[in-house]
């Protein structure tokens, strides 16, 4: 096949996909709109949802009709063959204040996961627009049109976007790697709540397929290989892993309480025994906007806790217990 032919097939490929996800996870984004509706206030998960969702939707749909399409003339093309690029972005935007959302909830909002994910996350987007606009021009072929860099010697520079979000994807996934593995000590017990391995799982997965996908489209477009994926598939892609990302905690987080934390005993080796089993399991977790959150103050206590703990244990080694002195009768 030709590489034309593989960009075709790319994308009946990817709007397959994307559109069986959507149509499998309106009950999903229904059960989420409700919500906001009960609540009479859209919170910000759900409209950076609904923006990563129909941003996607609308280029995927742009993407594949201005490649199909026979009707375009040379002035209408001017004029929208950046729209499926434009899209394409706000749904990145979308999707990478998504993500931070959720590395902010699982550090427990720290002040510096805040600070130092927010200043890189914003500090990508002009980054991410500069390789979706930068010299792309109108290119009409046969009633067909789209966005391509067309000046001779230049790369294409969707490397520079998709290497962006390679770089974000990664900083956020340590950084909410480190928290949940943090998180799972703090107590002194190594072991995973199930609704912390489900959230670590569903971000590794997320991260894994995202970052995999990304990284084929950077080596096609510095002409590493050719394969026609980097048309529509990453997007489709992303969307889906998106969508399972959210969808799956909301889930899985409905039916939760506190008693489905299933924390161990503790195994802190030797005397004293500073967490006891019902300590353990009292490690607290909220859940907002359906994104797992470790709470601060939870973990603030039992630290705490541990500390007067020790202080007591110490206290009760350094001083021995004193003996009653009896007292022997004067002999005159």
């Amino acid at each position: 096949m030709t590489s034309l032919d593989r960009s075709t097939v790319f994308r009946i490929i990817s709007l397959t996909l994307a559109g069986g996800d959507v149509i499998q996870t309106i009950p999903g984004t229904w059960v989420l709109y409700k919500k906001q509706w009960l609540r009479r206030r859209i919170s910000p998960l759900c409209f950076f949802y609904a923006m990563a969702r129909y941003m996607s939707i609308i280029s995927l749909i742009f993407n594949g009709y201005n490649a199909f399409s026979r009707n375009y003339t040379p002035t209408s093309c001017k004029h929208l063959y950046m729209f499926p690029n434009v899209t394409a972005l706000l749904a990145g935007i979308a999707v990478q204040v998504l993500v931070y959302i959720r590395t902010v909830a699982i550090s427990g909002r720290a002040v510096r996961v805040r600070i130092g994910l927010g200043v890189v996350m914003l500090l990508g987007f002009p980054v991410q627009t500069f390789g979706i606009v930068y010299h792309r021009d109108p290119f009409f072929n046969d009633g067909a049109c789209k966005g391509k860099v067309l000046r001779p010697g230049e790369p294409d520079w969707n490397i520079v976007y998709y290497s962006a979000h390679m770089a974000f994807d990664l900083i956020a996934c340590a950084t909410a790697t480190y928290f949940l593995v943090y998180s799972s000590r703090v107590l002194g017990v190594f072991h995973f709540s199930k609704l912390a391995r489900n959230v670590l799982r569903d971000g590794l997965f997320y991260f894994l397929v995202v970052f995999l996908v990304n990284l084929w489209v950077v080596l096609e477009f510095a002409q590493v290989f050719v394969s026609g994926a980097a048309s529509s598939l990453p997007l489709a892609v992303v969307l889906i892993a998106i969508q399972h990302l959210v969808l799956s905690t909301q889930n899985r987080t409905a039916g939760n309480t506190s008693s489905d934390h299933d924390y161990s005993a503790s195994v802190s080796r030797g005397p004293p025994h500073f967490f006891s089993h019902d300590q353990s399991q009292e490690f607290d977790t909220e859940l907002e906007s359906g994104v797992f959150v470790l709470s601060e103050t939870a973990v603030e206590s039992q630290k705490l806790s541990f500390r007067s703990e020790a202080t007591r244990h110490k206290t009760a080694v350094s001083e021995p217990d004193s003996e009653p002195t009896t007292r022997k009768p004067n002999v005159s």
